[in-house]
């Protein structure tokens, strides 16, 4: 019998819809091997004729984890509305209806077809479909934690700035990294092909990340000035190089002016409203350091981050404040995109706003920092993606780590691939290590096939991957301070097998897109006793077999590979087998 429990979809989310203005995209999720078919009946709720008039498409299984199978259909409805339910055959042969009223028996398909019991998907609003902008689909994006890539102007050292790399970071010190730092190395980015600049917050602060900003419409002095940053976004652009901020709207430095306001005077204070207050008097202290984590203050912050008090964004004069914030860097220095830190902490109602306020000079890619399930933000309305950390945990546990199998590593990133529309996953970020996390190549045992392993799976995947600075020569580092180093910059230090491999993997990319953002993804086959993956990259004229071995022994694959080019090594394979390096990787195009 059909495991009925297990059947699930719900309408207007990540089971049902509108890829685009013609497109409808229905899934159905059940239970592992528990159904022989699935068809959909769908119809316009108005066409009667002595009932309504249902056509009728068998869906494909779009994935497969060990306890549940995906599957899923496009259709174009005409007049951009649709009633649906579904016909479920199981593998024994039983069959059943679903519909938004529950389940009925076979014997009950006249009574089904006269309306009333299906989903629904109302209408395909335009302004509701997810509209992110389309150069997203062919961006590599490389992040720069500014303080620590490189000191282009020592003018503007300040006095407590340490000799380059020479020591060890602590999360208080500064090595003198700056924006022209950054437009002296651009010769870098573009040599190693990168497209998209992601910096992180060089507003101005106290800290030498930056997060806690004391003033949102200057540059930190230690950085330079709006004019070196203009000079960066212009010289990025004409590179074609797209450039994203990163700004914290969640919560505001103790410094800055606003919060001094309040400190200063109370209660009395023009700003109180600004930020979510317990009791007054609220505390002073030196701003600074983690060590101002304190539990009990009288006020909200920052985890419990006392230098960095919570503003209320739902406040109309803070609401203001920040939305002129973020169209001033669109519209006067005209960069690409923004990176909201700590945005699931922020009220849906200002991230609308933001959306509508940003987008008003050209279309801004939008990405939230949310490291769980972030559906509620991605409907269309707020951001174009988030950093996509379900999928970045799956590769590490299981390449970088091997703390998974290759089942489970196949449930979690097929899981991943349906927990948010396809034209979501094109606006995903994509990462393997950033300023929050321990550098890849640590998290690898300093394994450099692991390394490239787990990058080279990054990059096969839909979404636009990132490569934190330092990554591309094999620079190391436990979690922060450690993962924020000062960029190297001897060339006689770097690691030319990473660097030569991050070329080409950022070629191949580029010159087969359906390798990355405009290809389906799907799992081939796995073994989980030599952890061999195979699975494929396809659209309707280009499939792509990738052959993946994460094992410290040699695995061969049969198979027919005659005249066969490896896009990774560019070696020819004319055979019935493979054989797979240890951590290897081949990926062929087979149509």
């Amino acid at each position: 019998m059909i495991e009925r429990t297990a059947i699930l979809h719900v309408p207007k989310s990540n089971f049902a819809y509108a890829q685009d203005q013609d497109n409808l995209h229905i899934i159905l999720k059940a239970k592992h091997n528990d159904l022989k078919k699935v068809t959909l009946f769908y119809s316009d709720p108005f066409d009667f004729n002595d009932g309504l008039n249902f056509k009728t498409v068998i869906m494909e299984k779009s994935g497969e984890t060990s306890l549940f199978d995906y599957y899923k259909i496009t259709i174009a409805p005409k007049d951009k509305r649709a009633t649906y339910f579904f016909e479920i055959e199981g593998t024994s042969g039983d069959k059943v209806f679903y519909t938004e009223k529950g389940f009925f028996e076979i014997d009950k398909k006249t009574t089904l077809l006269k309306g009333g019991y299906g989903f629904t998907f109302p209408w395909m609003n335009p302004i509701d479909i997810q509209n992110t902008p389309s150069w997203i689909k062919d961006t590599v994006w490389y992040q720069i934690f500014p303080e620590r890539f490189a000191n282009g102007d020592p003018s503007l050292n300040r006095k407590d700035v340490l000799p380059w790399g020479q020591v060890d970071p602590t999360p208080n010190n500064f090595f003198g990294g700056d924006l022209q730092g950054i437009i002296d190395h651009l010769d870098h980015l573009q040599d190693l092909g990168v497209n998209g600049l992601y910096l992180c917050p060089i507003f101005k602060a106290y800290t030498n990340h930056k997060y806690d900003t004391i003033d949102y419409f200057e540059i930190d002095p230690d950085f330079g000035d709006k004019a070196k940053f203009k000079e960066l976004v212009d010289k990025c652009h004409k590179l074609g190089i797209k450039v994203m901020l990163d700004a914290v709207f969640n919560h505001i430095g103790y410094r800055s002016p606003i919060w001094q306001d309040v400190v200063k005077n109370q209660q009395n204070s023009k700003y109180k409203d600004w930020f979510f207050i317990k009791k007054f008097p609220v505390e002073t202290m030196d701003a600074g350091g983690v060590e101002n984590s304190v539990k009990e203050l009288s006020y909200y912050t920052f985890a419990y981050t006392g230098y960095m008090p919570k503003f209320n964004t739902a406040n109309p004069a803070a609401k203001e404040y920040l939305l002129s914030v973020a169209s001033y860097w669109v519209e006067e220095f005209n960069i690409d995109a923004w990176r909201l830190d700590v945005a699931n902490e922020v009220d849906h109602e200002f991230w609308r706003a933001f959306r509508k306020t940003v987008n008003q000079k050209q279309p801004t890619y939008i990405l939230g920092e949310i490291w769980t399930e972030a559906n509620a933000w991605l409907k269309g309305d707020q951001f174009d993606g988030v950093m996509n950390y379900f999928l970045t945990s799956a590769i590490n546990d299981f390449i970088a780590k091997q703390t998974i199998s290759a089942a489970e590593f196949q449930n979690r990133v097929v899981d991943a691939m349906h927990t948010y529309p396809d034209n979501v996953q094109v606006g995903m970020f994509n990462c393997l290590d950033s300023h929050d996390t321990a550098r890849l190549l640590t998290t690898c045992g300093e394994n450099i096939d692991k390394f490239l392993l787990a990058y080279s799976f990054l990059f096969t995947c839909t979404g636009a991957p990132s490569i934190y600075y330092g990554d591309e020569i094999g620079m190391n580092g436990e979690n922060d301070p450690w993962c924020r180093k000062c960029m190297e910059w001897v060339q006689g230090k770097w690691n030319q097998k990473i660097f030569k491999y991050f070329k080409n993997l950022i070629q191949v990319r580029q010159q087969h897109p359906v390798l990355g953002s405009y290809g389906t993804f799907a799992f081939v086959s796995i073994d989980v006793k030599t952890n061999v993956v195979v699975y494929k990259k396809y659209d309707e004229n280009n499939e792509y077999i990738i052959y993946m071995n994460n094992s410290e022994k040699v695995n061969s694959v049969k198979g027919s590979f005659k005249n066969q080019i490896d896009l990774i090594s560019n070696v020819k394979e004319d055979g019935t087998e493979i054989s797979l390096e240890p951590f290897g990787i081949k990926i062929f195009k087979t149509k």
